[in-house]
């Protein structure tokens, strides 16, 4: 690498927002540049700022990335759990909303589904048996009450009469059967009467069975792998996206409601849960503002023969931006000159070296405003400026100081799906991209990351011509 590197590239670098030939040509550059290492200190104390290390050794901070398992939140409703996990997971549920959730969630479910798991299809108690009667117990009662033992007398001889009386009957219809003469064939014959529907239905009264002896019956196989499939999915009820993230495990439900990234802002989670169920994501900030247009600061009217590099139709996060060209073939003279959208110059350069392609501003400029700029080549005394008066203007905007005191609270949450979906909303498209690739690298199997990512890529594209 034979240029010096520019400041936007050194913020990129940073970042880590740069393809990794980029990255490694500028680390192996840094090494033999004393100019380019002491902008990348620079670049590196703007970003890192002069607060001193803080950290803690509490063990609430120190859990608070690791959430339970379904294993543990078996363990905590059962109260099975040893004195140490108990004390750990208590330190861990007292700092994570999220795993709290899944404990009221996890016990409220297992109090609903424990009385159907607990059916039974037999009697619930042992009936007690009938105690013995003796014939010679109940005979002796009687001799106690002789009322009761005439009327056992007159109904024992009733019974004797209606039997001799039923066996006569029986014996006649018997004797006038055998007298009927017999049939001849061809002769109509007489079909019996039949029997009655209520005798034809008579059956017997079943005895009952002993409860013990009544067979027991399983729980239906149906309802056990239910009932276990409820378990096991009670963390994704309503999940329509589960993504790894490097802070953890990120869920929305079909709400578009985010678990996971509690501690950044609802406007950003919000974002977050839009983007993955619509699998779009919201169109770049100014994204109209930053492309072409007439431009008031130009020279004479020459065909540019080189071109300008950065920043180019983009959002930057210094207000003292870095410039950046390329080498014009006989250039005696370079001069930077940068403007609003009103046509008025706000900075511009001194005359710098034929061998100097990079320029940064040495006053800071307003943040939230969209910039323009051109570069000026002199060769021998003629005027050649870059962008052309037939080229589209190249314009890039600074990010507000509202946006840029969000960023530094996304970045100490370290959420990748976070910061790419703020960098695309602030038209920072480089750094989204570079966002979405860590994501698709870390979710392979997710088709709606590499959409994303792939309309991310698109804008580049635009950005680019």
């Amino acid at each position: 690498m034979t240029n010096h590197v520019s400041k936007s590239e050194m913020e990129r670098f940073n970042l880590s927002a740069l393809p990794q030939t980029e990255l490694n040509s500028i680390s192996e550059h840094l090494t033999t540049c004393q100019a380019c290492y002491q902008l990348f200190v620079e670049a590196l104390r703007r970003e890192k700022g002069s607060t001193g290390l803080r950290f803690t050794i509490e063990p609430e901070v120190l859990l608070r990335d690791e959430h339970l398992e379904y294993e543990q939140l078996v363990g905590l409703a059962d109260n099975t759990l040893d004195a140490t996990d108990r004390e750990i997971i208590d330190a861990h549920l007292s700092v994570c909303a999220t795993c709290q959730e899944r404990v009221r969630s996890f016990v409220t479910f297992k109090d609903e589904l424990e009385p159907e798991l607990r059916v039974r299809y037999g009697p619930a108690a042992r009936q007690p048996q009938r105690k013995k009667v003796f014939w010679t117990d109940w005979w002796s009662g009687l001799a106690w009450k002789p009322a009761y033992a005439a009327a056992v007398v007159v109904i024992g001889i009733v019974l004797v009469i209606g039997v001799a009386l039923f066996l006569k009957h029986r014996s006649d219809n018997l004797e006038a059967w055998q007298k009927q003469p017999d049939v001849k064939i061809g002769a109509p014959t007489q079909t019996p009467t039949p029997k009655s529907q209520s005798a034809r239905n008579a059956l017997p009264t079943p005895v009952p069975v002993p409860s013990e002896q009544l067979p027991r019956r399983a729980p239906s196989p149906a309802l056990t792998v239910r009932n276990q499939e409820g378990l096991k999915s009670l963390e994704n009820v309503g999940v329509v996206a589960a993504l790894n993230d490097e802070r953890g495990k990120v869920t929305v439900d079909k709400a578009g409601n985010v678990s996971g990234l509690d501690e950044i802002p609802q406007n950003t989670r919000q974002e977050i849960g839009e983007a993955l169920l619509a699998e779009n994501i919201k169109a770049r900030a100014k994204q109209t503002e930053l492309g072409g247009g007439p431009i008031v600061l130009r020279g004479p009217d020459n065909s540019p023969t080189f071109r300008l590099r950065s920043p180019a139709r983009t959002v930057i996060i210094s207000d003292r931006p870095s410039f950046e060209w390329e080498k014009l073939a006989g250039a005696n003279s370079y001069r930077v000159s940068v403007g609003d959208l009103r046509g008025h110059e706000i900075v511009k350069s001194e005359e710098l070296p034929a061998d100097q392609t990079r320029w940064t501003s040495p006053t800071s400029l307003k943040r939230g405003e969209i910039y323009v700029w051109e570069v000026e080549g002199t060769i021998d005394g003629k005027k050649i400026v870059s962008p052309g008066t037939s080229a589209p203007q190249m314009k890039f905007k600074i990010l507000s100081e509202s946006s840029a005191l969000e960023l530094e609270k996304l970045k100490q949450v370290r959420s990748h799906l976070a910061l790419g979906v703020f960098y695309a909303r602030e038209g920072m498209v480089a750094e989204a991209e570079h966002e979405f690739q860590i994501l698709v690298r870390d979710n392979p199997h997710s088709l709606v990351l590499k959409k994303l990512l792939k309309e991310i890529q698109s804008w580049l594209d635009i950005e680019r011509k």
